[in-house]
């Protein structure tokens, strides 16, 4: 609690300093600073505290706190609107909850259960297959829906830590690429009207960085293939034999929040208004953010009330895996406002004349902020007085380098897209020990540095 006090009194003095300036204090995004700290060191040092989602709880709002304030103190000194930026924090903090909740429990509804005899060219496909499901069900959808099933075919493995790594690095993020269904990030850029079909143009970029990433899988998966001696018994039970689907009715609540996520765009709510005005007297069935985020989580309440419990028992569903992720993105959300807005204010700094810059700035940062309002800030940056739409035909590439960015380099970190956090936890819940924040940044910069070159070289120079 005094580490509370001292940094808002530090911060509202700071505030009253730069009273009529339009400028934040870099002191405003220490709280952020003290968030990533102990999602990092945490687990490691404070196990047994941090492991508990209420301390994890209290802890992320005490760092809040003086965020809030400082926001509050300086509402009428900055040009900054700082209340305005701490509203639109929380309606994105909805939305992104309530789009991979439903998610969650909608998917969490659905059993795919076979048996096959796991190789190293079968996990490839069916890693492949994700990266593809994935522009269809999002990032979060898709890896809910196949990892159950993938673990279990896995389940005589005793190296198991590569295979759920690729899962996040393929299936929770570089999959995503192609449609703003795909990744966050460009739903964001969607909403803000960029075409829909637009993000196919970048199938080049997606098929190198995943062609790469199930290379290396497939040559690593053979190693810990071969040095397992994966054998299995001839004595399989006769429900392991054959191939298992329930929970049919959930793909119709997974269309209907698909549906929900295409009429939260004018250029997708206003031509079926039009084409059904004729029948009915709705002329734009364009959704606003805030009811389409309640419907949303009422289909997913629906799911959760139709689904059978011996399904959820199947697919041993759990509510703290999306707890925990709700949990430290909240503390997320809310301490990196003034992170990104000194981001903003440091822009002309930057020196962003290129775009092979907007590729590394835009993915480096979102290895530590969520990428999705870094890539708001990039955007933003990019269009200048003109609207994002803009940049699909102004400048293309520049916006390829920041949606290639967000979405690829959100894989660096645990923090860096929300289904990482959740598909660790999802793996740790099936008994896998995964490597800690730090171990996890270093294998990914060690795997990801050589595409991140190519992808230069080749896209962005």
């Amino acid at each position: 609690m005094d580490l509370n006090i001292f940094l808002t009194s530090s911060l509202i003095l700071h505030a009253n300093a730069w009273a009529g300036d339009i400028q934040i204090s870099w002191l405003a995004t220490i709280p952020f600073a003290c968030v990533l700290l102990l999602i990092a060191v945490g687990p490691i040092f404070f196990h047994h505290f941090w492991e508990s989602d209420k301390n994890k709880a209290i802890v992320l709002v005490l760092l809040s706190l003086p965020v809030v304030f400082y926001l509050w103190s300086i509402r009428q000194s900055t040009n900054f609107k700082s209340l305005h930026a701490f509203e639109h924090s929380l309606v994105d903090y909805l939305c992104f909850m309530s789009l991979i909740g439903s998610l969650y429990v909608v998917s969490s509804g659905i059993v795919l259960k076979f048996k096959w005899k796991s190789t190293p060219l079968l996990n490839s496909l069916l890693l492949a297959f994700g990266a593809m499901l994935t522009n269809l069900l999002g990032t979060t959808g898709a890896s809910i829906l196949l990892f159950k099933p993938y673990i279990h075919a896995n389940r005589n493995r005793n190296h198991k830590v590569h295979l759920v790594l690729f899962f996040i690095f393929i299936v929770g993020n570089m999959g995503g690429l192609l449609t703003p269904l795909g990744d966050p990030p460009l739903f964001l850029g969607f909403l803000n009207g960029i075409d829909f079909f637009w993000t196919i143009s970048l199938w080049p970029q997606w098929l190198v960085a995943n062609t790469y990433l199930l290379t290396t899988f497939l040559l690593i998966d053979f190693y810990y293939w071969r040095k397992d001696h994966v054998k299995f018994s001839t004595n399989q039970n006769a429900d392991d034999d054959t191939f298992h689907f329930f929970g049919k009715r959930n793909f119709i609540y997974l269309g209907m929040i698909l549906l929900i996520v295409l009429l939260q765009s004018p250029s997708i709510g206003k031509p079926i208004g039009e084409f059904a005005g004729e029948i009915l007297p709705i002329q734009d069935f364009t959704l606003p953010i805030i009811p389409a985020a309640f419907a949303q989580l009422f289909i997913a309440a629906l799911a959760f009330a139709t689904t059978p419990n011996l399904i959820r028992r199947t697919n041993d569903f759990s509510w703290l895996p999306i707890r925990e992720v709700a949990i430290l993105f909240f503390g997320i959300f809310i301490t990196m406002i003034p992170a990104l807005e000194v981001l903003r204010q440091q822009s002309s700094n930057l020196a962003l004349d290129q775009t092979w810059k907007y590729f590394w700035l835009t993915g480096g940062l979102s290895s530590i902020l969520d990428n999705a309002p870094t890539f708001l800030a990039f955007t933003t940056l990019a269009a200048g007085n003109d609207g994002i739409a803009s940049l699909s035909f102004s400048k293309p590439l520049i916006l390829s380098a920041i949606c290639c960015g967000a979405v690829f380099m959100g894989a660096n970190t645990y923090i860096g897209n929300g289904p990482n956090f959740l598909i660790k936890a999802m793996a740790e819940k099936n008994q896998i020990k995964m490597p800690g924040f730090f171990m996890y940044a270093f294998l990914a910069f060690i795997l990801f540095m050589p595409l991140y070159l190519i992808l230069t070289f080749l896209f962005f120079w």
